[in-house]
């Protein structure tokens, strides 16, 4: 998902602006006082996961079959 705020219209063109909202809540999250480092290592990871499916949807391209 872009972004259509104007912060994002200033960015190169190879840049994603993520605004999915798992995503955005465990920024929220890691961002947190409280979050510790077993904690911080599970979000980092979960975070990966999110922004590694959203890279790869983006590159995949659908082809119809004939059948």
């Amino acid at each position: 998902m872009a972004s259509s705020n104007s912060s994002s219209s200033s960015l190169p063109p190879n840049v994603h602006v993520s605004t999915h909202p798992c995503l955005r809540a465990k920024l929220s999250q890691l961002r947190s006082r409280t979050t510790n480092a077993r904690e911080t290592k599970l979000l980092i990871h979960e975070i990966a996961l999110i922004v590694g499916c959203e890279a790869l949807a983006t590159g995949l391209e659908s082809v119809v079959d004939g059948t």
